[in-house]
């Protein structure tokens, strides 16, 4: 196995796994985030636990699985997520808050590990059996 990507995989999968923490205790209310600017209130518990999962569902794709197809939808969904939070930054009192920010900080390595893993070939091995050398 390749070790650079292996240590890439478990970094990720370091960001990934506190950005599903921070998302959880976002939705227990335990840690707090703006309000809308319009009135609109967002169910926390539900975006919370939603992204906490879709999060700790990455941390645990990047922990046992390697797959470039995989790291490409990823990526494209990792990034589509950082633009919407931009995006809808006007609708929110403050625009950006402490923890929103915390968590575009930690999906920045989540986003280059995808980039590396994404465009980057897993090193072959071939086993000795195979005629390969390892």
């Amino acid at each position: 196995m390749d070790g650079r990507r292996m240590q890439v995989r478990r970094g990720a999968a370091l960001a990934a796994g506190a950005m599903a923490a921070i998302y959880y205790l976002i939705g227990l209310g335990v840690l707090h985030i703006g309000g809308s600017s319009s009135g609109e209130m967002v169910d926390l518990g539900v975006f919370g636990g939603g992204a906490g999962t879709a999060f700790l569902a990455l941390a645990f794709l990047f922990a046992f699985t390697d797959r470039r197809w995989l790291w490409v939808l990823a990526l494209i969904f990792q990034l589509w997520v950082y633009v919407i939070y931009v995006a809808v930054s006007g609708t929110r009192e403050p625009p950006f808050e402490l923890w929103g920010i915390t968590l575009r900080v930690l999906q920045v390595p989540v986003i280059l590990a995808l980039v590396y893993l994404s465009f980057r070939r897993p090193v072959a091995h071939r086993s000795p059996a195979a005629g390969g050398v390892r």
